[in-house]
This record gives structure tokens, C-alpha cells and sequence, in this order.
């Protein structure tokens, strides 16, 4: 029975690695147009300001801290609550690159470098974020705190990297609006 756990959690690794594969093995993408998104169906969000921001960071780290203090015995309540967790970060993501792909053509080639390694960043913490959550569905009540740990770390890592993510590309938004509005005749080199 041990080995087959230990073989579905390496086809869940697997599954979670090939997802992934497209991002990794073709960061190289045309200049001219945005990104491929599989969230052209989320609408976009405004940008949050400092006080939501805040709020959210609180809310995020209470259903962490929330999380890590389920015992094993209430594992089934903590793999739900981790979902939905994640799923959240997921629609973040989501609304993000829809924002990066509406404003490409405004982007200078800098701005679009420096987005698709944002991205390229989260999806590979998206990634690692999966791996606890595997362990947390399928490893052993030994090693509950441990995966229960790891993913709570992973977790906030990726909520703060998406977070600079955003105020990132917010910036940068805001830097090409105020370049074209000091020249809006120039044709500069995207």
C-alpha cells in the first residue's frame, strides 16, 4: 500500500511537472504579441491601493496561521481550506497576466522582459505550492506538520511574490502612461 501511495504522489509530481513544462521549456516568446493566457475569461481587477493590500496580507497570513494549528486529525479540513487557498492565488494569477496581456502593446520591451520573469517566477512557485499541497493530500500523519509547514511557508511566498508582482506592473503601467503623456507623438522602439 506504501508503494503505491509513493507511486501516485510521483504521477501527481509528474502531472504537476508537465504542466508546467510548456513555461519552462519556451520563455522565449514573440515580442510582437502578449503571452498566451488561459485567463482571457477573467475579468480585470483595478489595482489595489496600500490599504486592501494590507488587509489582504493579514487576511492571507491569518488563514496560514489558521491552517498550521489543524492537527492531523483534521486533516480533511485543512486539504479543503489549502484548496481554496490556492485556488485563490490561482484566479490572482489569473487576473494578473489578463492585466499583462491587455496593456503588451503598450509595454517597452524592458517592461515586457521583466513581466514574462514575473510570471515565469509565480507559475514556478504555483509549482512548489502544488508539491506541499501533494504531500499534504497524500503524505503520512507523521509527516503532517511538515507538508502542513511547507505549505503554509509556500503559500506566503507566493502571496508576497504576486503581491510585488502586481505593485510591479502597476508601476510600470503607470511609468509608460506618464512617458506617452510627456510625448505622445514619439513612436518609441517596443
Amino acid at each position: 500500500m506504501r508503494d503505491q501511495g509513493k507511486a501516485f504522489c510521483g504521477m501527481c509530481l509528474a502531472a504537476v511537472l508537465v504542466t508546467a513544462l510548456p513555461v519552462v521549456a519556451a520563455p522565449e516568446q514573440s515580442q510582437q504579441a502578449p503571452p498566451e493566457s488561459a485567463s482571457a475569461a477573467v475579468p480585470p481587477e483595478p489595482v489595489p491601493d496600500e490599504a486592501a493590500e494590507a488587509a489582504e496580507r493579514a487576511g492571507q497570513k491569518s488563514a496560514m496561521d489558521e491552517l498550521r494549528a489543524l492537527s492531523a486529525e483534521r486533516r480533511d479540513e485543512a486539504i479543503a481550506a489549502a484548496g481554496r487557498a490556492a485556488a485563490d492565488l490561482d484566479r490572482e494569477m489569473a487576473r494578473l497576466q489578463q492585466e499583462m496581456d491587455q496593456g503588451w502593446g503598450r509595454m517597452s520591451q524592458a517592461a515586457r522582459e521583466r513581466s514574462q520573469a514575473a510570471m515565469v517566477d509565480l507559475r514556478h512557485r504555483r509549482n512548489t505550492l502544488a508539491e506541499w499541497f501533494g504531500g499534504m493530500r497524500h503524505g503520512s500523519t507523521a509527516a503532517w506538520a511538515e507538508v502542513r509547514g511547507g505549505f503554509a511557508n509556500s503559500y506566503q511566498e507566493l502571496a508576497e511574490a504576486l503581491r510585488k508582482a502586481r505593485a510591479e506592473f502597476a508601476r510600470q503601467a503607470q511609468d509608460e502612461q506618464m512617458r506617452e503623456a510627456d510625448d505622445p507623438g514619439s513612436d518609441q522602439s517596443r
